[in-house]
């Protein structure tokens, strides 16, 4: 009887302990299922997938995005922190990505949210719901060679448009708008770098989203075609001139690091501070 009894205690000591490992950091805290079957991008020869981006300002402060992939070589998670210029931490969100069940499960310190997504036939998502509301949160449109055209962001209150303009596989620039503001980005390529391992464009629009998880998320094609060239320089709205009331265009000329074999390894924009942003491969 005693030893019947020890067995027992131990037995729910094993249980316990399997219970708090099944229900880790690690895991995905995520109860949303249903019928979907996954159409993963295809990726153009040569394609590089991204481990690591830093990113870091002259002036201090902080970002680092490390990404983890299945067997198949998909994204299936995503950790990102943030430092202020003191190395302290500011902020950390950990996406999981669910292909079994089309969901992007955010495990964010603010508010945690689960989207599920609908992809086109190139692997591109066009849809995403907010599980937790069963609202429409993002619906986006791809041309026939799968480069994203516009994107609607829906927030409580209102709807941001974004589109974008390409042309021979290159990104010239995206407008935003919303009921507030107009924001919008051009690229220069009059110096260029052939962008063989399908970065993400800098300063390209975050889509629902931070900057550093678009850009995971992009060079893993699932938010269509990257450009296949990397811009001299980037063009941003700067402040109005109060004469003419136009808006003047500021320019940050952008240098590249590339290995031997002409894969993008950093680059550095000068902007003030200036930001230099690091890449890692598998």
């Amino acid at each position: 009887m005693i030893l019947a009894m020890k067995y027992i205690k131990y037995l729910a000591i094993a249980l316990i302990a399997m219970s708090v490992t099944a229900c880790s950091d690690d895991e995905p805290k995520n109860d949303f299922t249903r019928e979907f079957s996954m159409v993963y991008p295809q990726l153009p020869a040569g394609h590089k997938m991204i481990s690591k981006i830093e990113r870091s300002q002259e002036s201090g402060g902080s970002s680092v995005a490390v990404v983890d992939y299945d067997g198949n070589n998909h994204v299936v998670k995503i950790t990102a922190t943030y430092r202020d210029k003191t190395g302290s931490e500011t902020n950390k969100e950990t996406i999981h990505i669910d292909y079994n069940n089309g969901a992007i499960i955010c495990e964010k310190k603010i508010q945690p949210v689960t989207y599920s997504f609908e992809v086109n036939s190139q692997g591109a998502i066009t849809h995403m719901n907010n599980v937790s509301t069963n609202r429409t949160a993002a619906h986006l449109a791809y041309d026939y060679n799968n480069q994203i055209e516009s994107a609607q962001e829906v927030n409580p209150s209102y709807t941001t448009l974004t589109t974008w303009d390409w042309s021979d596989g290159k990104l010239n620039h995206w407008k935003l708008a919303d009921i507030t503001q107009t924001d919008s980005v051009a690229y220069d390529y009059t110096s260029s770098v052939p962008n063989k391992a399908g970065i993400d464009i800098y300063s390209n629009n975050a889509l629902s989203f931070t900057t550093l998880v678009c850009e995971v998320l992009r060079n893993a094609g699932l938010f269509g075609a990257t450009s296949n060239l990397l811009p001299g320089a980037v063009l941003k709205d700067g402040l109005e001139d109060p004469e003419t009331h136009q808006i003047e265009l500021k320019r940050y000329p952008v240098t590249y690091t590339v290995d031997a074999d002409g894969y993008v390894t950093a680059y550095t924009v000068a902007t003030s501070p200036k930001l230099t942003v690091k890449i890692s491969y598998r």
